[in-house]
């Protein structure tokens, strides 16, 4: 702040009137002396300079020059002279030093810069965006709450279209605001990349419908663009308007010339997702395919894509194959979860829906085994994967007479008696639980074991009449 105040009370109020001494010519002239770089560049600069050094103008757009060549050390030279030539009035000048310090990556010497540029000059919309664009990375509020002083000087600007852009580009936490202000934008007034970032920042947040018919509104206006075309394709998959998905895949992939917009492994999945809603799963698994062969920034996002390769074949009933991917999946992610040993259990589980009795029972001891991986990798899924292994076994024995299930159940009792507190899943485990011993000792012909647990099955359910018929026979029974 106390270089602002510094530079306020330098500057003059306006660009001062001087002699314009050098041609618009000699702009043309110098950027050609920088491509051409010859011996005496330096004394030939320095006729340039003579000649202009009163036109502040032509000093910055000489400054311009050397900035856009990489040479920042003469750019910073020719941005000091339009300075000089106007006693520190001169707002472009300012605008210049600020891009340089910017290119630098010292964020504060950019912001101050151009803030002295609004100083110089309020009435400079590039200092305000460039201020809001570096200062957005400390504070977005207060980097919005300066395009509004832009608004303040001239109302008729973009303001709005602008603080969206700032709001998108300051990252996920600001894509509400960004939607807010692109919102109060006229449709006819918004620029591509208005369409686009709006779109965007509803993709991203999850707003698929609404995200849907800003890129469709952007796509009317234009609709060769790839972006736009892009996430017409993601939103209408999301929104489960898969045959609308894939007119889009088709632009995006066959339309839109390849030099003109590369394709991601998500263009690739997007489009999977899509033929595989529409029952397409021969088509899905090639695009799947497709992105399997695209680059990753990271060993998870790849791993994902051979889990969605799985469903894919899950989704053809090809069960064979969707377990053998969502192996490699389990192999290839930097760190499985619980839910993923259910998921591969699940498999082997629905498996069973198109084999032989044979298959069926190597299917369900499969899945046995992959919910005891979990349960010795994951100790807190003990009672769950138990319930499980629980289920299948009972599934193994639906006659009972091996009692397959029966320790599985009791180790499940063991589990949740043994905590101090029980919550309604907890009891509905263990009601579970005494049925199938209640039923166990019923049929092996033990009255009495099998009235033991059919009380404890009343005294959790009081209101339970099928069970207090249930206690009557089998309390005769036992006498």
């Amino acid at each position: 702040m106390k270089y602002f105040l510094m530079g306020a009370l330098l500057m003059g109020i306006g660009m001062n009137a001087m002699a314009q001494d050098g041609t618009a010519a000699d702009v043309a002239a110098l950027k050609s002396l920088i491509q051409s770089k010859p011996a005496d560049m330096k004394k030939q600069v320095n006729k340039f300079y003579k000649k202009n050094k009163k036109n502040a103008e032509n000093l910055v757009a000489f400054g311009r020059a050397f900035y856009e060549a990489k040479d920042t050390a003469n750019a910073r030279v020719f941005a000091k002279y339009a300075l000089a030539a106007t006693k520190n009035g001169c707002a472009p000048a300012y605008v210049l030093l600020g891009d340089i310090s910017a290119l630098a990556d010292d964020g504060g010497a950019a912001a101050q810069n151009y803030e002295q540029a609004i100083y110089a000059d309020p009435k400079t919309p590039e200092a305000y965006r460039k201020y809001a664009a570096v200062y957005r990375k400390i504070d977005p509020a207060g980097a919005v709450a300066k395009l509004e002083d832009l608004r303040k000087q001239l109302p008729d600007y973009p303001v709005d279209a602008l603080i969206g852009h700032i709001n998108y580009i300051s990252g996920p936490s600001r894509y509400a605001e960004a939607i807010e202000a692109f919102n109060k934008v006229p449709v006819s007034q918004m620029s591509k990349m208005d369409f686009i970032e709006k779109a965007s920042a509803g993709y991203f947040t999850g707003k698929h419908a609404d995200a849907l018919k800003d890129a469709l509104a952007g796509l009317a206006k234009f609709p060769d663009n790839a972006t736009l075309n892009r996430l017409a394709m993601f939103c209408n998959t999301e929104t489960e308007q898969f045959q609308d998905a894939l007119k889009y895949a088709d632009v995006l992939f066959n339309k839109i010339p390849r030099d003109s917009a590369s394709l991601s492994y998500m263009d690739y999945v997007y489009y999977g997702n899509a033929l595989n809603g529409d029952k397409q799963h021969d088509a899905a698994i090639e695009q799947y395919e497709n992105a399997l062969k695209m680059d990753f920034d990271n060993k998870d996002k790849r791993a994902g894509v051979v889990k969605t390769l799985s469903d894919a074949y899950k989704g053809k009933k090809d069960f064979e194959n969707a377990i053998k991917y969502y192996r490699q999946y389990m192999n290839d992610v930097s760190q499985t979860s619980a839910n993923d040993y259910v998921g591969l259990a699940t498999l082997y589980r629905q498996s069973t829906s198109v084999l032989e009795e044979a298959g069926q029972i190597e299917a369900l001891n499969n899945c046995d085994k992959v919910y005891a991986e979990m349960i010795e990798k994951f100790p807190a899924s003990e009672d769950f994967g138990t319930l499980q292994r629980a289920n299948l076994k009972a599934a193994l024995d639906p006659t009972m007479e091996q009692g397959l299930a029966k320790p599985f159940f009791e180790h499940l009792i063991e589990i949740i008696n043994a905590r101090p507190e029980k919550d309604a899943t907890d009891q509905k485990r263990l009601v579970t639980s005494y049925q199938y011993m209640m039923s166990y000792y019923s049929v092996n012909k033990d009255a009495a074991s099998a009235l033991d647990y059919a009380k404890k099955i009343y005294e959790l359910q009081p209101d339970n009449q099928a069970i207090k018929e249930t206690i009557d026979a089998l309390s005769k029974a036992v006498k």
